[in-house]
Parts: C-alpha cells; sequence; structure tokens
C-alpha cells in the first residue's frame, strides 16, 4: 500500500441503518421546557402589571351621555366622602382648570381684609351653609336660642326602666312632640322663634390695620 498524503481530506461520515425494530420519535417541534416556563412568566407579569392599583386596572374608555352623566351624579352622591376628597386633590394637583374652577367656587377675598379665605361657612345657629361674602339680611337665619329637653308630660310617661333613657338624639328625631324648647316652650316640630343673620361658627379675626 502506499503513504496517505497529510493533505487529505476527511471522509464524511455516513450514517448507519436504523434498524426496523426501533421506534423514532420526532423533537423537531419541541422547545425547551424552562425556556417556555420563563415566557409564560413574563407574559403573566405584564398582564398582571398595574392590577394592584385598581384605578389603573379598572381605565377603559367611556363615551360621555345621557347614561354616563346620570351615572356620574349617582356615584358623587354615594362615594365615601374620604374617596371623594381625595379624588378633588388629585385633580386640583394635575389639572390646572379644575384647580381655576373650584378656586372660583370654593375661595374669596374677605371683605375689609382682602385675606384669601374659604368661601362658605357653617352658621353658629341654624348650622345652614352660607357665602361669607354675600349681604346679610336680618331674616335669614331662623333658630332656636334656647335647649331641647323632654317635656314634663312626656318624662312623666315614659318607662326608662323598658326604654331606657328618654333624652336621647334618637328620641328627639322619633318623638318630637315630646319634646319642648327652653326659650319658647313649643315641641320640636316648630321652626325657630328667632330670626336674625347668619353669624359664622368660628369667628375669623380681622387683621390689625397697622400689620
Amino acid at each position: 500500500m502506499s503513504e496517505l498524503d497529510s493533505t487529505t481530506a476527511p471522509v464524511a461520515a455516513v450514517a448507519a441503518p436504523i434498524p426496523s425494530d426501533v421506534e423514532v420519535i420526532d423533537l423537531t417541534g419541541l422547545t425547551d421546557s424552562s425556556e417556555s416556563d420563563d415566557e409564560r412568566d413574563i407574559d403573566e407579569d405584564e398582564e398582571g402589571s398595574g392590577s394592584d392599583d385598581g384605578s389603573e386596572g379598572s381605565e377603559i374608555e367611556i363615551t360621555l351621555n345621557a347614561d354616563t352623566r346620570a351615572q356620574l351624579q349617582t356615584a358623587i352622591a354615594t362615594v365615601s366622602e374620604t374617596r371623594l376628597r381625595h379624588l378633588l386633590r388629585c385633580l386640583v394637583e394635575t389639572e390646572v382648570h379644575v384647580e381655576a374652577l373650584l378656586t372660583r367656587e370654593l375661595i374669596t377675598l374677605q371683605r375689609g381684609t382682602q385675606a384669601v379665605v374659604p368661601r362658605w361657612e357653617a352658621c353658629l345657629n341654624c348650622d345652614q351653609e352660607f357665602d361669607i361674602n354675600t349681604f346679610r339680611e336680618e331674616t335669614e337665619c331662623v333658630f332656636h336660642p334656647g335647649e331641647l329637653l323632654p317635656s314634663d308630660t312626656a318624662l312623666l310617661e315614659w318607662d326608662t326602666s323598658a326604654y331606657g333613657p328618654m333624652d336621647t338624639l334618637s328620641n328627639r328625631k322619633e318623638y318630637p312632640d315630646s319634646f319642648a324648647w327652653t326659650c319658647c316652650d313649643n315641641d320640636g316640630n316648630t321652626t325657630g322663634c328667632v330670626k336674625a343673620a347668619h353669624q359664622p361658627a368660628v369667628p375669623r379675626k380681622r387683621k390689625r390695620v397697622d400689620e
């Protein structure tokens, strides 16, 4: 035999024939299991992102119409005071036009001092809300200056051992005719016996001229 040349190209391997009794399994359509699991986890994380915050997860596009306006009025009437105040604060901080509208509605300049103050006050005597910059009228506030106490007749007829104390807020609302005002002796169904101008529950001090 002659000596082989070192530069001779290698001979390609020839696949051996597969015996007829061996089962062949096709693996070409399968992917790595760990890789597919990771991809599913990523997809779930992306779908779940923002779901922790209910406001982001519930964002949908709604066309404004008569139905949505009616439902909005219902929501405003029934939503908690805490949530409503939080929503207003967020809108004031992010929407300039909302801030301007609410400032006009809720803020004013106090007469005399020109100090920036809340526009609305609760009356000390009747609890009615009033605009502090509107002119006061001497008959706008109607109230009882006295106390509402159980009448002598009602006290005699009331069974404390069976019904508990009579002088309670719930009994005043449920049995107003069994109570009387100390200022006029009228029962709890009557309107105020005194008329006057509204008075703020928390009087605001006027600034001194020399300040």
